[in-house]
């Protein structure tokens, strides 16, 4: 956003803005009281974390985008232990209320039985809402590349997971 702040003698100053730019980084205090009040970002992230918890370390090998996307959250993780079925349970309360990567997510936690039990059907159902919310790879995995749900399931919860914590 620019700002005139000032036209002196034919010559224009210029302000910038950088509100809503400027590196806010939340607690995981704030994460979990935004949570707890019902914030299906605030729900989402805090799943995240303890999807991923503080022994989680992308695998050397990681495209460079995983791997920024830990450093920017790594912080978070801190002395958090891995928790599946914490993870599913505030996962599942964003998902409730429409937050689409939190619906793909809860998809490939049913398709696979992680933290819920497995049911084909529950992930086909969460895989439609997020469809119908606009995600093109939980269509994708009903439709052209149905047979690679599976293979899919196995890494979105962490793909996902990145990617929820480092949204702002």
């Amino acid at each position: 956003m620019i700002k005139i702040i000032q036209r002196l003698m034919g010559v224009t100053i210029l302000m910038f803005s950088v509100a809503g730019y400027a590196e806010q980084k939340p607690t995981i205090d704030e994460i979990q009281k935004m949570a707890e009040s019902g914030d299906a970002v605030a729900q989402a992230k805090y799943g995240s974390i303890y999807y991923l918890g503080d022994q989680y370390k992308p695998l050397p090998n990681a495209r460079f985008k995983t791997r920024k996307q830990y450093e920017a959250i790594s912080y978070l993780l801190e002395g958090v232990g891995k928790d599946v079925n914490k993870a599913t349970e505030w996962m599942l309360k964003a998902a409730e209320q429409g937050y689409v990567d939190a619906e793909v997510f809860m998809a490939a936690m049913y398709d696979r039985g992680l933290g819920v039990p497995q049911s084909g059907s529950e992930a086909t159902k969460w895989y439609k809402k997020a469809g119908e919310h606009g995600n093109e790879m939980a269509t994708a995995v009903l439709g052209p590349y149905a047979s690679s749900r599976l293979k899919a399931s196995k890494d979105v919860p962490e793909e996902y997971a990145l990617k929820i914590l480092s949204t702002k």
